[in-house]
């Protein structure tokens, strides 16, 4: 039985209890993925879901919903009509 996923999930509620919100720094788009400033670091970030086909920029607001190693999972924040 392996455990990474299920160790790493439980690392990453620890430095995230709740989903934060992230400033995006470089680009992020479909195919690529950019960085985020998030409690006050860097981090590279790429779309939680794969088939996403928005494009967030410099500034914008993501939601960040997991983590793969260093590389933050984000969605794009929905702005309040």
């Amino acid at each position: 039985m392996n455990l990474a996923p299920i160790l790493e999930m439980s690392e990453f509620s620890s430095f995230l209890s709740v989903k934060d919100t992230a400033r995006v720094e470089k680009t992020i788009t479909p195919g690529c993925g950019g960085r985020v400033y998030f409690q006050a670091t860097y981090w590279p970030a790429r779309f939680y879901q794969s088939d996403c086909q928005l494009t967030v920029l410099p500034g914008d607001l993501v939601t960040i919903v997991g983590r793969q190693g260093l590389t933050l999972l984000v969605k794009p924040k929905v702005a309040n009509s």
